[in-house]
């Protein structure tokens, strides 16, 4: 049984991770690349193996925050609840959501593609009916949740977008 979490990582940019055990062992696959360990007690620590390295690693938790300190760094992580982001990001322009169920027709947009308002994101069919899902806002795609062919609920999240960086100044 494997479990998929988003993490938050020194504040930066969230990262997929999941959970995969295998008896006492298990596979973390984050953000798409597999590692293998184990974690066992040790002390006041932990000892976590990944591949063929040991290390000892502490950890604190403080509030929504856990420190953990291991291969000479330490890190400061959250779990991202994904029902609240979808509802923030829904209110903020950053997502299209299904406004109907239906089925992915088209996907004209991936990971990393930069869009200005107005532009269509996907394609939806539903009722026998095709509609266009468009851009509210300028920004770069940051996820596509749909793929062509896959049905989905009312509400549902189709695309999600990042804000454009702006330059910065001297």
């Amino acid at each position: 049984m494997s479990r998929l979490f988003e993490i938050g990582l020194d504040g930066d940019r969230s990262h997929a991770v999941e959970v995969a055990r295998h008896g006492d062992s298990a596979t973390l696959t984050i953000d798409g690349r597999n590692y293998h360990g184990s974690l066992r007690p040790a002390g006041d620590g932990y000892e976590l193996t990944l591949e063929d390295r040991t290390e000892r690693i502490w950890t604190y938790v403080s509030g929504d925050t856990v420190w953990l300190h291991g291969f000479g760094v330490c890190w400061a992580m959250s779990v991202i609840d994904p029902e609240k982001n979808l509802a923030t990001a829904a209110l903020s322009g950053d997502l299209a959501s299904a406004p109907m169920p239906g089925t992915m027709i088209n996907v004209g947009v991936e990971p990393g593609d930069a869009v200005a308002a107005g532009q269509t994101l996907v394609v939806i069919e539903s009722m026998k009916m095709q509609s266009e899902i468009i851009a509210e806002r300028d920004g770069v795609v940051d996820r596509v949740f749909v793929a062509v062919g896959e049905t989905f609920d009312r509400g549902a999240p189709l695309v999600s977008l990042e804000l454009i960086a702006e330059p910065e100044e001297d």
